[in-house]
């Protein structure tokens, strides 16, 4: 991710000419995900991880997207789309490094991404950086990152397998 004026231009005219990506459902970034996954006949399943239950109750959370299923992952979605500002921006990047450690020590073969996006993160930039080191890799909703992440689903699935 990055804060130049044209990177910031294209998430405000894909936002204007969309509207709210939560407020259309073919364009809610989770349906995106899972479109992707679908059409590349990738097998999923969301909620929460069994050992982040056992070892970390208080801490663990639900997944968005876990591949191939919560028994074996592979690699793990994670997806925040903001058009708004707030606070909880702050809590929401630490508790995804969180995340990430607990993942790393319960899980350590799955690929931990990222999808972030939203004007809400381009205005708070800090909140945005540190989130990010929680990820593997982490992509936009433009089309060109989207093409990005189904290559790496194919790289990491073909290299899992």
């Amino acid at each position: 991710l990055n804060f130049e004026i044209d990177a910031l231009i294209d998430t405000l005219i894909r936002y204007k000419e969309k509207g709210s990506y939560s407020g259309k459902k073919e364009n809610n970034p989770e349906v995106v995900i899972e479109n992707i996954l679908d059409e590349m006949g990738i097998g999923f399943e969301g909620g929460d991880l069994g050992e982040l239950i056992n070892n970390a109750p208080d801490e663990k959370r639900r997944m968005d997207f876990i591949i191939p299923n919560k028994m074996s992952p592979k690699i793990i979605i994670e997806c925040s789309y903001l058009v708004t500002t707030s606070s909880g921006q702050g809590d929401k990047s630490k508790a995804e490094i969180s995340i990430d450690s607990l993942i790393k020590e319960h899980y350590s073969d799955a690929h931990f991404l990222g999808f972030v996006d939203g004007i809400g993160w381009y205005v708070r930039k800090n909140d945005l950086k540190r989130m990010v080191t929680a990820y593997e890799d982490v992509f936009t909703f433009h089309e060109e990152e989207l093409e990005r992440f189904k290559q790496l689903l194919k790289e990491l699935l073909v290299n899992d397998q």
